[in-house]
């Protein structure tokens, strides 16, 4: 189920190296953090959009809630209630990953979750993916889940305005970690870049051509 839009490679890990490629950078999936913290706080347009995004939901929702002439306690409580509704998108944004694995051509997706770090993903096995489907995959989420968010929340009639508003910020909070993926590729933007999961050995991989 190849796309255009996630046009990939066809290439096995063991090939790469043949291919002109080498291991550049890898990181445990459970030490993803220590891996992305520097390009999450890298000062570049992925990254201030992000942080940018975030604050304009906090500061059009403290504005809607100043100028609410009654029911502010009632505003916060919703909001309240839908951070917490949060973790019900969580499948279904790691599910869109998935499926943007497919659509590049992923033969098996699988997912995963280390609860006591709050880390969830998706992954195709040993699947080398570009940088292009890559980012589009990383990305979709975002796009899809909080554009259906705010359509919802610009229905100003809507009694779930304030929980949608909640499950917006947690959510866009949530794509921290795809966004500083994004961020990644764009501090590397001159270099071609292939990565790969290891399922058994919970490793992600990222190949540069020389």
């Amino acid at each position: 189920m190849d796309s255009f839009i996630f046009d990939n490679m066809k290439i096995l890990p063991e090939e790469l190296a043949e291919n002109g490629y080498q291991l550049t950078d890898q990181f445990e999936h459970t030490s993803i953090v220590a891996f992305i913290q520097p390009y999450l706080k890298a000062t570049n347009p992925v990254m201030l959009f992000y942080w940018g995004f975030n604050i304009a939901i906090l500061l059009s929702a403290a504005i809607i809630w100043i100028s609410l002439p009654e029911g502010k306690e009632d505003a916060l409580i919703k909001f309240g209630v839908g951070g917490a509704l949060f973790a019900l998108l969580i499948p279904v944004h790691e599910i869109i990953h998935g499926i943007g694995y497919k659509l590049a051509g992923a033969p098996k997706v699988s997912y995963k979750a280390h609860l006591r770090k709050l880390i969830f993903y998706a992954m195709a096995d040993k699947f080398v993916i570009k940088a292009r489907p890559f980012i589009l995959l990383a990305m979709a989420p975002f796009v899809l889940i909080n554009s259906l968010l705010i359509t919802g929340i610009i229905d100003t009639l809507s009694p779930y305005t304030w929980i949608m508003m909640g499950a917006l910020f947690m959510h866009t909070s949530g794509c921290a970690g795809d966004f500083a993926l994004m961020s990644y590729y764009y501090v590397n933007r001159r270099k071609t870049i292939v990565t790969y999961d290891d399922q058994a050995a919970q490793i992600t991989y990222f190949f540069t051509k020389l």
